[in-house]
């Protein structure tokens, strides 16, 4: 069987991944492009529309085998909302826009915004620089998100801060919040799981199951001020719980 997948895998990549690469650089030449003759909406549309498509099959070949639950508790798109993901590895970024069907604003680091093509990438996305290195980036970058989140746009926020060494889920800081309390905007948990696996080559020998699972969302405007700057226990504890009830893979013996 395992034979079968590994061939499989290798016949999906001679026909299906190798146009992955040409297809991102195409994306982010019409993002520039149509960016130059002013055409920023469609640059942004057409750019996620072929990120999305090179996510699935980056996934695909990797081996994972996705599972999409509570889709039901996404608000509406036009409510500011702060969807709060644990961070496990680089795959959370796609698996997240894979997961919720829709492109909200995330936040990256100022170094990022420096390299060439991930700069468009990350423009194309509607990212927030911040500065992590000065506590002027940071304040900027807040003032910047509750702006989106007030106009009615949302923001996709890594409350870990950095991603897992372990593989396991890592404490959540109430700081990532800030937003959040400012805005009193709802907080959507979601939790991610197995995709470190991918990177770690388990998909290699089979299918790895992908679980993505958004929780109710947490209305902070009917927290006390004190419950409010404990959130990051509080929205760590709903993810966490959930996060444990999915098996991990590789399973163990």
């Amino acid at each position: 069987m395992k034979t079968v997948m590994t061939v499989m895998r290798i016949a999906i990549a001679l026909v299906f991944v190798w146009p992955i690469f040409p297809m991102a650089f195409l994306g982010l030449l019409l993002y520039c492009l149509f960016s130059l003759l002013h055409f920023r909406k469609l640059a942004i549309i057409l750019s996620r529309s072929i990120y999305y498509a090179v996510c699935w099959w980056m996934l695909v070949f990797l081996g994972g085998w996705i599972h999409v639950e509570g889709r039901e508790n996404l608000p509406p798109k036009e409510e500011g909302v702060i969807y709060a993901p644990n961070h496990n590895s680089i795959c959370d970024v796609p698996l997240f826009y894979f997961g919720a069907r829709r492109f909200p604003a995330m936040m990256g680091k100022a170094e990022l915004f420096k390299v060439p093509l991930v700069h468009g990438l990350l423009l194309s996305l509607d990212c927030i620089k911040i500065g992590r290195q000065s506590a002027h980036g940071v304040v900027e970058a807040i003032r910047e998100s509750v702006k989106r989140i007030e106009k009615g746009g949302s923001l996709v926020i890594f409350p870990e801060g950095t991603r897992s060494k372990t593989g396991e889920i890592g404490r959540f800081k109430s700081g990532a919040f800030k937003v959040a309390e400012r805005t009193g905007c709802r907080i959507v948990p979601v939790v991610i799981k197995n995709d470190r696996a991918l990177l770690e080559g388990a998909g290699r020998f089979g299918i790895v199951p992908i679980y993505i699972k958004f929780l109710p969302p947490i209305d902070t405007s009917s927290l006390s001020e004190e419950e409010k700057k404990d959130l990051g226990p509080i929205v760590e504890k709903e993810v966490r719980e959930e996060w444990e009830k999915y098996p991990s893979w590789p399973k163990k013996k």
